[in-house]
């Protein structure tokens, strides 16, 4: 099975929790030297104004992979879902970077180099008010 085969079994069925829950989504970009906001910004369709944010895989992921005293059993089950994701990217990506671009309903790009040289990573949306 192959990196991104990796990421889909991984993320399926998998929501990130925020003010509204949405999917994971694969992606891949082709023809990509060098990862940088400047590009996330120009694949994703955004202008090159649009405020963007980076942080590593742990930051992201932190508030859904700590376990909690009061955490109930599925949210237990949840949290171990999104360890594995995680672990999972970190096994089938280099040089890994998370990347929030706007505001309010934000789109999340967790993006790094696979072993054949291409972009891709994990795509999804949080929404912050």
């Amino acid at each position: 099975m192959n990196g991104i085969d990796q990421l889909k079994k991984s993320s399926e069925g998998l929501l990130w929790i925020s003010e509204a829950n949405y999917p994971f989504e694969i992606f891949t970009w082709d023809n990509t030297d060098i990862l940088t906001s400047a590009l996330v910004l120009k694949r994703a369709g955004y202008p090159p104004d649009t405020p963007i944010e980076v942080q590593t895989l742990d930051q992201f992921f932190a508030p859904a992979t700590t376990e909690e005293d009061w955490h109930n059993e599925a949210e237990k089950a949840q949290v171990k879902q999104y360890q594995a994701l995680e672990q999972t990217l970190s096994d089938c990506l280099t040089d890994i970077q998370v990347y929030r671009l706007g505001s309010t309903t934000i789109d999340i790009y967790i993006a790094g180099k696979t072993a054949e040289g291409t972009v891709a990573g994990l795509s999804t949306k949080v929404v912050e008010t």
